[in-house]
């Protein structure tokens, strides 16, 4: 008896290896794509065959939420018995799925069939409505393929004559894809959401700039972290070097949003609990920043030279966003802990200052009356702004927090600005505790992040 069960695990061990890698690989990106696009899948299968439908349906809604991020739009035709037995009874079986397809289905939408014979006439007849109504079809099959295997646009035979190993091939399959695109979505765009925006709409938005506008300083916090854990190893020489680098980190990070010079009065402190005499905050901000520019005085020369085009070193999709937000008459407000002086420069090298209509506003000598709490209640009060009517875009813990507390709401840009793609982690978790409503990735798909502002109650 153990002999015969060796002998179906190896059936079905290199069955699955026969499988056609190419064509996994083709359906898993034609799955993918209805997330980008927000279309819709449908399975369908009978007995067995149903099963892997509605697993597979399971996973791509549950299994494929990154980031807490929605799952796929997807639907089983199978599941529904009181809907599958009345059409079955009031028409025929063989147009049940078709029919509900038809209900539910739209142009550029997927079906994916799952069928052992190839030739069961439900899913015949619900591939022939999918093809009319201009929906991809993905074909799971077994055996010869039957009349399935040319009626669609992809089809996948798993490579056996047995019903029993055949189906196990399929749930197989769709473990594996799920695992493949999961994997894909990571660094695909959508939008997480956490709490929905308000539907009054928005007059106002709120943008930082660096890491959320502008790339130009990608890097800042690993030269700051460098700087800051220099000076303080400096008085602390027998402390742990990285117990002084992640409290470098954290404290740098909790006051990212901030004006530059809070981060050095923050170092001063911890050279001051160590022992040390204190030091001017802005002896600290100088070297800070001469660190800086070496890193990244290229890019303004590269720019400057044409040598490198300014969009280059914009957050992907800024520009068009920005667009779009005018074009709905919301006015535009830049506010950076950056000295003021410098965001205006790189602003215009860029070629984006005349978006911010609202004004530009960054960190001036006068540290305590340029705060950005004191800049955003401005903003509010000069223009008779209520806080829900405010929507801000930043990377930095300190915005985030500021206009939640205003009763604002808060995108978080989690960018993960090395790569120029996909979320940073550490970046999400720590603006989610702020308070974020939402994280995006960037701004690359403006359109659907219009329609999450402006019609977030009609995209619910």
């Amino acid at each position: 008896m153990s002999n015969d069960f060796t002998l179906y695990f190896n059936r079905v061990s290199e069955a699955l290896l026969k499988t056609d890698l190419k064509t996994m690989e083709i359906i898993a990106s034609t799955i993918i794509n209805t997330k980008i696009t927000g279309k819709r899948v449908f399975t369908a299968g009978n007995g067995g065959s149903g099963a892997t439908a509605s697993h597979f349906c399971n996973d791509l809604i549950k299994g494929c939420r990154i980031y807490g991020r929605k799952g796929f739009k997807a639907m089983c035709l199978s599941d529904s018995m009181p809907v599958l037995t009345c059409l079955a009874n009031d028409f025929n079986y063989e147009s049940a799925y078709a029919i509900t397809l038809e209900t539910h289905a739209g142009p550029g939408d997927v079906l994916v069939a799952f069928s052992g014979s190839g030739n069961s006439p439900n899913i015949l007849a619900a591939i022939k409505m999918a093809k009319d109504m201009g929906l991809r079809v993905i074909g799971i099959g077994g055996r010869d393929g039957g009349k399935m295997k040319d009626m669609c646009d992809i089809c996948l035979i798993a490579p056996s004559n047995s019903m029993e190993e055949l189906e196990d091939l399929h749930l197989c399959y769709c473990h594996s894809l799920v695992t493949y695109i999961r994997d894909k979505l990571f660094d695909i765009w959508d939008i997480e959401t956490i709490k929905y925006p308000p539907p009054a709409g928005f007059t106002c938005a709120l943008f930082d700039f660096d890491g959320t506008v502008s790339l130009l300083r990608e890097g800042w916090q690993e030269v700051m972290v460098s700087y800051f854990t220099e000076v303080i190893a400096a008085v602390t020489p027998d402390g742990d070097i990285n117990e002084i680098e992640k409290t470098a980190t954290e404290f740098i990070d909790m006051l990212t949003g901030k004006q530059t010079i809070f981060q050095c009065m923050r170092l001063d402190e911890e050279v001051q609990k160590r022992g040390s005499a204190a030091c001017d905050p802005f002896v600290y901000k100088a070297e800070y920043l001469r660190r800086l520019m070496d890193r990244i005085k290229n890019r303004h020369t590269s720019i400057k030279e044409g040598k490198i085009k300014p969009s280059e070193f914009l957050v992907p999709g800024i520009t068009d966003f920005l667009d779009k937000l005018k074009q709905q008459g919301i006015k535009i407000y830049l506010a950076s802990g950056t000295d003021e002086a410098d965001v205006i420069a790189e602003a215009e090298l860029l070629g984006v200052a005349h978006y911010f209509d609202g004004g530009i506003y960054g960190a001036k000598d006068d540290m305590i009356d340029c705060s950005k709490e004191l800049v955003i209640k401005q903003i509010l009060q000069e223009n008779n702004i209520a806080g829900p009517s405010l929507i801000s875009f930043g990377d930095g813990y300190v915005e985030v927090e500021l206009v939640k507390d205003m009763g604002g709401y808060a995108i978080a840009v989690a960018t993960d600005e090395a790569r120029k793609k996909g979320i940073n982690l550490w970046k999400r978790d720590r603006l989610c505790q702020a308070g974020a409503g939402a994280v995006i990735p960037d701004f690359s798909n403006a359109d659907i992040l219009m329609g999450f502002i402006i019609g977030a109650k009609s995209t619910r």
